[in-house]
């Protein structure tokens, strides 16, 4: 089973922070410190799920390319072969 995402406290505290600023400034809603750190864990784990999946098919999509790319190089330098 793969290890659950966590971030460092620095990140945190400023994912903390800007999430209840937003909050307050958009929808004029004050979020307590410990209600915001329980918003952005669920957050994680139902967000980002998705959006580290999409990461990897985005990844594996450049290196499908690159493999593509590797390929057609090769190609192009192979000798004819004379029978």
């Amino acid at each position: 089973m793969a290890k659950p995402l966590a971030l460092d406290r620095q990140t945190t505290d400023i994912l903390e922070r800007k999430l209840r600023k937003h909050l307050q400034d958009e929808y004029g809603f004050e979020l307590g410190q410990f209600e915001a750190l329980d918003l952005l864990d669920y957050l994680a784990e139902t967000l980002g799920p998705l959006y580290y999946n999409q990461a990897l098919y985005d990844a594996q999509a450049v290196l499908r390319k690159r493999a593509d790319d590797l390929i057609e190089a090769v190609s192009a330098i192979e000798k004819p072969v004379k029978l």
